[in-house]
């Protein structure tokens, strides 16, 4: 049978083995939660990219606007130069420049839709991770106080074992105490009969003797 101090040692032991536990222990949800926020970096990248795209365009339809003018002042001054061959090329390129302008507008209306409904997609989906980041962090902290109390009160309820080990020895020592005082009894019982046997030995040995005074030879 375990002593008091070493089922007191025992609880030590295990109460230190599950805080152990609880400080260490990787949290699933946590694991989750890091998990959507890569995905989420990954989306902002993304949308940041169509963006970008999106700016590229802008810049390149300013910038094919900006060289259609140039020709187009080109085709203005050859003509005021009365250059009708540098005019006409310098049409012909400020048309062509405009066509292509007209491309990149066009791609533009195109990509700023896409971006448009990829923020909205972005703006929900960070809604959702701060959602279930909010969520997560509360089933931790939940998770943790339970484990907490059920851990505590586990190792509480090792106290019975102290108690049952206290009750043991309580029925022990009465056993034992209970065979001292029947052998003690017994002890005191067995010195009576010897004392009470001698005294008889005595008392006979004593009759004897004054038989013998009285009656002299006489009683052999």
């Amino acid at each position: 049978m375990k002593t008091l101090k070493e089922i007191s040692e025992q609880i030590r032991k295990n109460i230190n083995e599950f805080l152990e536990v609880v400080d260490g222990a990787e949290s699933v949800l946590e694991k989750a939660v890091v998990d959507m926020k890569v995905r989420l970096n990954e989306a902002k990248d993304l949308v940041g990219a169509a963006i970008a795209e999106e700016e590229r365009l802008k810049r390149a339809y300013r910038e094919t606007v900006s060289t259609a003018n140039m020709w187009g002042e080109k085709a203005d001054a050859a003509l005021q130069n009365r250059d009708i061959a540098l005019a006409s090329e310098a049409q012909q390129l400020k048309r062509y420049h405009l066509n292509v302008a007209d491309g990149y507008k066009h791609q533009i209306a195109v990509q700023t839709k896409i971006v448009t409904s990829l923020k909205t997609a972005l703006h929900k989906f960070h809604q959702q991770f701060q959602n279930a980041a909010g969520h997560a962090e509360t089933l931790s902290y939940r998770q943790k106080r339970a484990e907490t109390r059920a851990g505590l009160y586990e190792l509480i309820a090792a106290e019975n074992g102290i108690s049952t080990a206290l009750a043991q020895a309580e029925r022990k020592l009465k056993t034992t105490e209970e065979k001292a005082e029947i052998w003690e009894n017994r002890n005191h019982r067995d010195a009576a009969d010897v004392k009470k046997d001698v005294e008889i030995s005595n008392l006979d040995k004593s009759l004897a003797e004054l038989k013998r005074d009285i009656l002299g030879d006489r009683c052999q």
